[in-house]
């Protein structure tokens, strides 16, 4: 049981994230967390009144990746 939770867990953080557009609250503000494709991947976290808090150039995102970039955007 242990063992199959775990490899739920690995399966799913390596899950690629293609679009993303979605809107979050952490500490009674508003961010949008999206993704959008230029010249790279681009992970973008916006604040909620349009300041660019986070943006970083990606070959791929994973679901991983999407939950490191919030964690260390959010820590600012």
């Amino acid at each position: 049981m242990q063992s199959s939770k775990y490899e739920l867990r690995r399966k799913l953080m390596d899950i690629i994230v293609k679009e993303l557009d979605m809107v979050l609250m952490h500490e009674e503000r508003t961010y949008r967390l999206m993704i959008r494709s230029d010249d790279c991947i681009r992970l973008i976290l916006i604040s909620d009144d349009y300041e660019v808090i986070e943006s970083k150039c990606l070959n791929n995102v994973r679901l991983s990746t999407v939950i490191a970039f919030l964690s260390e955007a959010l820590l600012h």
